[in-house]
């Protein structure tokens, strides 16, 4: 019950509404909070399980712009790449940003062995549909993993077949993955 990263110190910054819907501002807003309190709280990593179409360049997205802040901060960001695969070009934003860690999901098949690993088909692919950028920058398990439940959270009612019982349930897609690799 020590999950991936005993004994580290969480700070939430909820940047999304009851309903799960994110808006840039607020991600920009919390990202540059984070930024701000990195000395405050020993912040070393930013995780950003959120992400959405990228609209342009990472060279002229706020959001983007956002990561960069953070990582001049000497924060490590690290990003889902999205779930809009397997199509290539399929890289969120602020996943396409070159200084973030983007992180895609694989299935690790209930193994230690990474040799029967593959990714998940939902798991975005690069390049980044602007930059033409590698990415996702490294994969991590992403399928089948257990988290802890919010009962009546957004994430809750919309995939219902993930709860174990009360406290936990079982999720898939790179949001998982990211914090893994966060962890």
């Amino acid at each position: 019950h020590g999950g991936i990263a005993p004994g580290a110190r969480i700070l939430s910054v909820k940047v999304a509404g009851r309903d799960g819907a994110v808006d840039a501002r607020r991600v920009v807003e919390g990202i540059d909070w984070v930024a701000a309190h990195r000395a405050e709280y020993g912040i070393g990593v930013l995780n950003l399980s959120v992400g959405g179409t990228s609209l342009g360049s990472a060279r002229t997205d706020v959001v983007d712009a956002a990561v960069e802040r953070a990582w001049r901060a000497g924060i490590v960001v690290v990003v889902a790449a999205g779930n809009d695969g397997p199509r290539s070009g399929t890289i969120a934003s602020p996943a396409d940003d070159p200084l973030v860690v983007t992180v895609g999901a694989v299935d690790d098949r209930g193994t230690p062995a990474s040799s029967d690993d593959v990714p998940i088909a939902s798991s975005a692919r690069g390049p980044t549909a602007w930059d033409g950028l590698a990415k996702p920058d490294l994969t991590a398990p992403g399928a089948h993993l257990v988290s802890l439940r919010a009962p009546g959270s957004a994430v809750d009612a919309q995939f219902p077949d993930g709860a174990i019982d009360a406290t936990y349930r079982r999720g898939s897609g790179t949001s998982q993955a990211a914090a893994i690799v966060s962890g």
